[in-house]
């Protein structure tokens, strides 16, 4: 990456072109800025879809505060997990993005009208499966990304390249990951799949986590992620639903805030990376309802709505 004659003066213009999707960079840093500073209202009207109802009691149900989690939600946002929906701003003075990397989509509309302070209407939608819409999803395909790295840890020198430690929110866990880097004028370049794997390996260890154990679980019935970094359906049938059912019974018992966000954070990663046909995610999805259907776990419907919508199921 960058100019072989002068690798420490990587900009902007040399990211594009080498085909590295810098558009979102500076509405992202607005929402970060905004975020940090406390200068959020949050619009807690239902809308008419209740997408957003469902989300904020989900948000309530794992303890937290809707707005707090909001403001962690935007203070940790990386240029490369949002794309801007032009289409759903009705004035110049609003912003509208979508955050691709969940799949399932979280529309942020952040109306900027007072300058130093944005009302934002959030909320989840998936309708017609816009999560997975290729079209709204520039950065899927490409293989580094920027991102605003809090630190530096290290850096060779006379050459570009660096380790940065940077934040990234997952579900409603915030990781600090420690990448290997590029510097970019003010931010970094890292390769996206680096991500993508750190994600993979704390889910992989939280799932070792459960069947070690006092939950009097056999280990050897669930089959974490292969070299390759995902599950087959149809290599290990009823293991992946065992799988999903275990992280969900996690989900379940746990009883404070941290240990619910970080049980949120395995099943939607886990969830999410699952390799299915749309055959096999509405099977895994009606053995999930059966199996809870007769159940007092508080907060159960809450809880398969969040998986049905990791699966992409409307």
């Amino acid at each position: 990456m960058g100019d072989e004659k002068n690798p420490l003066q990587f900009t902007y213009e040399d990211a594009s072109r080498q085909g590295i999707d810098m558009s979102m960079i500076a509405v992202c840093r607005k929402l970060r800025r905004l975020a940090k500073l406390d200068r959020l209202r949050l619009d807690e009207n239902e809308h008419r879809s209740g997408l957003n109802k469902h989300l904020f009691d989900y948000i309530g149900y794992c303890g937290r505060d809707v707005l707090d989690f909001i403001k962690q939600y935007l203070s940790n946002l990386q240029p490369y997990m949002i794309v801007r929906r032009k289409d759903q701003e009705p004035e110049r003075s609003f912003l509208c993005v979508i955050d691709h990397i969940y799949r399932v989509s979280v529309y942020i509309k952040a109306d900027t009208r007072q300058f130093e302070e944005v009302i934002i209407s959030f909320h989840e939608d998936n309708k017609r499966g816009i999560a997975r819409t290729n079209n709204l999803i520039p950065a899927d395909n490409m293989r580094y990304v920027p991102i605003f790295a809090d630190s530096v840890l290290s850096c060779i020198e006379h050459e570009n390249r660096y380790v940065v430690k940077a934040f990234f929110q997952r579900g409603l866990t915030v990781l600090g990951l420690e990448l290997a880097a590029a510097k970019c004028e003010d931010l970094f370049i890292v390769e996206k799949n680096a991500i993508h794997m750190q994600f993979l390996s704390y889910c992989n260890d939280y799932i070792r986590d459960l069947y070690t154990s006092d939950l009097d679980l056999d280990f050897d019935r669930i089959e974490v992620f292969s070299v390759l970094q995902q599950i087959s359906f149809t290599s290990y049938g009823r293991d992946t639903f065992s799988s999903v059912s275990i992280l969900i019974d996690s989900l379940c018992i746990q009883k404070d805030m941290i240990s619910k966000s970080l049980a949120d954070f395995a099943l939607v990663t886990f969830v999410q990376n699952l390799k299915l046909t749309d055959e096999q995610r509405q099977e895994l999805m009606s053995l999930l309802e059966e199996k809870f259907r007769v159940t007092s776990i508080r907060g159960i419907d809450l809880i398969l709505m969040r998986v049905r919508e990791s699966l992409y199921l409307e």
